[in-house]
C-alpha cells in the first residue's frame, strides 16, 4: 500500500515536470498582471504643468484663470505608472485627467504624456512620442509597444483604471516595405471582459489599433502618423 502511494505521487511528479517541459519548449509565457498605480498631483505639481503648457487651460476661463478656477478643471488629475509603459519610456510621465469642457456638461477622460518640455496626447501622439524618444516599431520591440499602446489607451477610456492581464500574444514579421496589416495581436482582459487588439504597421509606426470582443468591434485608434522622419529622404 505504501509502495503504491510513492509511485502514484512519482506519477504526478512526472507528469508536472512534462507540463512544465511543454510549456516551456513551446516559447508560451504565463499571463502578465499589470499593476497600474495612480497619484493624484498636488497643487504645485498641477500649477508647475500648466506654467509649462499654458495651452491647455481653456480660454473659456477667461480671467479666471486663478489657482482655484485651474483647480475645479483639472480636479482630479493623476500620474499613472506600470511596468509596461515604464519599460518602454523610463523618461517619461503619464498623466490622467477630466475634459470637463465640452458644451454638453459631460466628462472624458484624456491621457497624456510629458517628456521633458514637451507634452503628447494619448493616443494620438504615441508614434510621436515613440520616434521622439528614438524608438521605432520592429519585430523585437512591438510586442512591448504594443502593451504600452493598450495601457494608454485604456487611460483615455476610463478614468478608474479596470483590472488588466494581458493574457497571450502573437505576431507576424514585419515586411520588406514595412506595411503589414496585423503586425501583432494581443489578448487582453480588461475588468471582466477578454478582448483582442490588432495593430497594423506602416514605416516602423502603429498605422491603425483595434480593439474587439466576441460581440464585434468596440473601438478604432488611429494614431497620428509622423511622415518627416530621419534618415528617410523626407
Amino acid at each position: 500500500m505504501r509502495r503504491s502511494t510513492n509511485v502514484g505521487v512519482a506519477l504526478v511528479g512526472l507528469l508536472v515536470f512534462a507540463a512544465i517541459s511543454v510549456a516551456a519548449g513551446s516559447g508560451r509565457k504565463p499571463a502578465e498582471g499589470v499593476d497600474v498605480s495612480v497619484r493624484r498631483l498636488s497643487t504645485s505639481e498641477m500649477m508647475d504643468i500648466l506654467q509649462k503648457f499654458p495651452e491647455m487651460v481653456p480660454s473659456y476661463l477667461g480671467d479666471q484663470r486663478n489657482d482655484t478656477g485651474l483647480l475645479k478643471l483639472l480636479y482630479p488629475f493623476k500620474e499613472v505608472t506600470s511596468a509596461p509603459v515604464e519599460r518602454v519610456f523610463p523618461g517619461v510621465r503619464f498623466y490622467q485627467g477630466l475634459d470637463r469642457s465640452r458644451s454638453c456638461g459631460a466628462e472624458y477622460p484624456y491621457m497624456l504624456a510629458i517628456a521633458g518640455d514637451k507634452r503628447y496626447g494619448m493616443t494620438n501622439g504615441f508614434n510621436r512620442l515613440l520616434l521622439d524618444n528614438g524608438l521605432e516599431v520592429t519585430d523585437k520591440n512591438i510586442v512591448e509597444l504594443a502593451k504600452a499602446f493598450v495601457i494608454t489607451a485604456i487611460g483615455s477610456e476610463h478614468y478608474s483604471y479596470p483590472e488588466v492581464t494581458f493574457l497571450d500574444a502573437a505576431r507576424t514579421k514585419l515586411d520588406a516595405e514595412r506595411t503589414t496589416t496585423d503586425a501583432a495581436r494581443l489578448r487582453v482582459k480588461i475588468g471582466a471582459q477578454a478582448e483582442e487588439w490588432h495593430f497594423s504597421v506602416l514605416w516602423n509606426q502603429f498605422d491603425g489599433v483595434s480593439s474587439s470582443n466576441d460581440k464585434g468591434l468596440i473601438k478604432d485608434y488611429l494614431p497620428t502618423m509622423v511622415e518627416s522622419l530621419p534618415g528617410r529622404g523626407q
